[in-house]
C-alpha cells in the first residue's frame, strides 16, 4: 500500500495516510480524513500545544489518564510508543459508533474520532478500518 504525508499548517507535527485517504475541510484546528474508495466514516483529528507548561508536566499523560478515569469502557492502550486513552460510543441517534483515541507526548495533545455507519459494525470492513485508522494514528509525529 502506498501512502502520502500529511503535515499540519504550522508544522507541529506529521502523519502518514493511505493514498486513498483525502483531506476535507472542518472546524478550525480539527483536521478530517476519509477513505476516497469505499466511505467507512470520518477520522478527526484536533492537536493541541500548551506553550506554558511547568518543567516535569506531562499535561498529555494528564489527559488520558483523566479520560480513563471518566470514561468506564476506556482502555490504556499503545500507538506506537505513545499511550493512549481508547473507548468507543454511539451516537444521540444511535445510527453510528464513534471511536476515539486520546493521545500525546507531553505538552502535545491530540483527541482524535472516527465516525463509522453502525451498520457496518462487525464486518470485516469495519474492523479493517478500524485497523488502519490505528495505523495512521500511531504515524503522528511531532515535528516543530
Amino acid at each position: 500500500m502506498n501512502y502520502w504525508d500529511f503535515t499540519s499548517d504550522n508544522n507541529w507535527f506529521s502523519l502518514r495516510l493511505p493514498e486513498n485517504w483525502a483531506e476535507y475541510d472542518d472546524e478550525e484546528n480539527t483536521f478530517a480524513f476519509f477513505n476516497t474508495e469505499k466511505w467507512s466514516g470520518n477520522l478527526r483529528f484536533t492537536h493541541f500545544r500548551s506553550l506554558n507548561v511547568e518543567e516535569g508536566i506531562d499535561e498529555a499523560n494528564q489527559l488520558i489518564h483523566s479520560r480513563l478515569s471518566s470514561k468506564p469502557n476506556a482502555l490504556l492502550i499503545k500507538l506506537h510508543e505513545w499511550d493512549a486513552a481508547f473507548y468507543r460510543q454511539e451516537t444521540i441517534s444511535e445510527d453510528c459508533i464513534i471511536y476515539y483515541w486520546i493521545t500525546g507526548l507531553k505538552n502535545d495533545w491530540f483527541i482524535c474520532s472516527f465516525t463509522f455507519d453502525k451498520p457496518f459494525l462487525s464486518t470485516d470492513w469495519h474492523n479493517n478500518e478500524v485497523i488502519v485508522v490505528g495505523e495512521i494514528l500511531s504515524s503522528i509525529k511531532i515535528i516543530g
